[in-house]
């Protein structure tokens, strides 16, 4: 059994409504600002009797001054519809509910917010049909041949026949945690157990509802005032509290507040998790949580932006990249090269070497730096290139490929401004 009660419109803020129906049960299924529908069947062994539960329902009502109609069906819909259409109090026995709802208009089924196309009513309007009663008596088989699925949705509404859940919403979930400590505290150890606490609190809440971490922001309550906050962005979502302890630990090991710490919140951006099936044909790979340890722990001895996934400039400069977050790609596929087809790599020197270069005919023969020695038994080039002139990082140089004597493969150029030469990669 399922009361509705509906309230017309204007006649009383929604959020009283609502807290009525959370007076008896706690599941709500509120379809509209003014109308919210709920199960009273664990209510019989509480209360007693339909008409009981009835009569409790109006007592409620009329203690928080509410004008409202009051329907008990064996279903949500009929409750609903008996509701908005009927005033006062209606109670329908299993069964009856076609009779109950026969006088009510067609129009009240298509305002049941009916997954139906609104033309439909035109059409039943031209069959000659006005109320609920006019469309439940045709034959099912009919109207199915004429209107297909959701002409028989609407000649079963009109029924009373809809059986179905509740659909209620689910509760919204905070990903935020604030703890006030009863000491200040200065030492790491003792204010990572308490993160910790905190991080396996977020992180079941994360696991109940299938989500995982992006990121953590952590903001610290100071002591005389002061704050410090910061973010952790992860490469691949996380939901493991002791992975993302580790990360909180290394990062307050390079950057630990400067005061006391007397209270800290911790929030967690949630997102899908990330579920990747490895291929049977592929090297192993660690485990993302555990390379961004690893990556955390190599930032700390040589700078994060010294380390991370490489993506290219949109600029002509050579060997124009920047360092971003780590991304970690789990499908990753081995694809060979196309057959008869020579690809060369290129293993770039950062810094490029600086050389000396003897030329004859305008043409490197020669070539010294370090690591890199011999005769130019071959050469290319010289190809000109040059950019960014509008600014301070100008560049124009003079490249060729040259091959030594030792078969060794090399790119190497020449800055025309200083007329210095570099070794600028080797080809594999």
């Amino acid at each position: 059994m399922f009361a509705c009660i509906h309230i017309a419109a204007g006649a009383a803020p929604g959020h009283s409504l609502l807290d009525l129906a959370l007076e008896f049960s706690p599941e709500v299924e509120q379809t509209d600002a003014n109308t919210v529908v709920f199960s009273i069947a664990p209510l019989r062994k509480l209360i007693g009797s339909p008409y009981q539960i009835a009569s409790e329902i109006c007592r409620y009502g009329y203690d928080r001054k509410l004008q409202a109609s009051l329907a008990i069906a064996s279903n949500p819909d009929a409750a609903i519809l008996l509701a908005r259409n009927c005033i006062g109090v209606t109670l329908v026995t299993p069964g009856e509910e076609r009779l109950k709802l026969a006088p009510i208009s067609l129009t009240g089924l298509f305002t049941h917010d009916v997954p139906v196309d609104i033309g439909l009513l035109d059409v039943l309007y031209r069959w000659g049909l006005k109320t609920c009663e006019d469309l439940a008596s045709l034959p099912e088989l009919g109207v199915a041949e004429r209107l297909g699925p959701a002409g028989v949705y609407l000649r079963n509404l009109a029924r009373g026949a809809i059986h179905r859940p509740l659909h209620v919403a689910a509760p919204a979930t905070s990903y935020e945690e604030r703890m006030e400590l009863e000491h200040p505290l200065q030492l790491l150890e003792p204010l990572l157990f308490l993160l910790g606490r905190v991080l396996s609190e977020l992180c079941g809440r994360l696991r109940s509802q299938s989500r995982a971490a992006r990121l953590l922001a952590a903001r610290f309550e100071l002591e005389e005032k002061q704050e410090y906050s910061f973010q952790l962005e992860f490469a691949v979502p996380l939901d493991d509290s002791r992975t993302i302890l580790k990360l909180l630990q290394l990062h307050l090991e390079r950057h630990p507040p400067q005061a006391p710490v007397i209270a800290f919140t911790l929030r967690t951006e949630a997102i899908e998790p990330r579920r990747v099936q490895s291929g049977l044909f592929l090297p192993p790979t660690p485990a993302p949580d555990k390379l961004q340890v690893t990556m955390a722990r190599i930032a700390g001895m040589v700078g994060r932006e010294n380390i991370g996934t490489p993506r290219l400039l949109d600029t002509h400069r050579p060997d124009a990249f920047e360092m971003t977050t780590l991304s970690v790609n789990g499908n990753a596929q081995s694809q060979a090269p196309d057959s008869g087809v020579l690809l060369l790599a290129m293993r770039l020197f950062r810094p490029a070497l600086h050389a000396r270069v003897h030329v004859v005919a305008y043409a490197p023969k020669d070539i010294t730096a370090s690591g890199v020695c011999g005769s130019v038994i071959r050469s290319a080039g010289p190809w000109k290139t040059s950019g960014e002139w509008w600014a301070s990082t100008a560049w124009s140089r003079e490249e060729w490929d040259v091959a030594l004597e030792d078969g060794a493969l090399y790119r190497i150029y020449q800055e025309s401004k200083s007329g210095e030469w570099y070794v600028h990669g080797i080809y594999d």
